[in-house]
């Protein structure tokens, strides 16, 4: 049964090693024209044909192929181009906000240079309600007379200025 299926297997492979010789003599071309690298292909080439039980190839499926495989490239080229470009405008974007950052850590330095602790601050404002508070009291224990003219001691002080 195997002896069959093998000598039908290899009478098919006679007559396609036949076919393609008479193909290679319609165009005129002799296995001999063939380079030595040539011949190496076109022998996996058979070897590729005798593995997958390949024997009737339509060019236009290969032309397809080709297309299809060349518009993968082409398409792939393009989404490099484009992350490219992207990456890019992030790296350049990056370096802008670093340069905003140090900007920032600058003047957060600098402000906290002149900032004043909160114990400082509360002392003075401390500071500052007292000596309020004593002016207040002195002023209310300082009698005035109501008959005092600040505007007339101005004039006078000026009067004594000028002599």
């Amino acid at each position: 049964m195997q002896n069959v299926k093998l000598q039908e297997e290899i009478k098919s492979l006679k007559g396609l090693g036949q076919h393609f010789e008479n193909l290679l003599k319609l165009a005129s071309i002799e296995l001999g024209d063939f380079s030595d690298d040539d011949l190496i292909l076109l022998e996996k080439c058979a070897q590729y044909y005798a593995l997958t039980h390949i024997h009737d190839i339509n060019i236009n499926l290969l032309r397809d192929f080709y297309y299809a495989t060349k518009k993968d490239c082409l398409e792939t080229k393009r989404t490099k181009a484009q992350q490219r470009l992207e990456l890019q405008r992030i790296k350049s974007s990056i370096k802008k906000a670093a340069g905003d950052v140090a900007v920032l850590e600058r003047f957060n330095a600098a402000a906290k240079e002149r900032l004043i602790p909160d114990t400082v601050v509360l002392q003075r404002n401390s500071q500052q309600l007292a000596s309020k508070q004593a002016l207040l009291d002195r002023q209310k224990t300082l009698k005035i007379p109501k008959d005092f003219n600040i505007e007339s001691i101005i004039a006078k002080v000026d009067s004594l200025e000028r002599r």
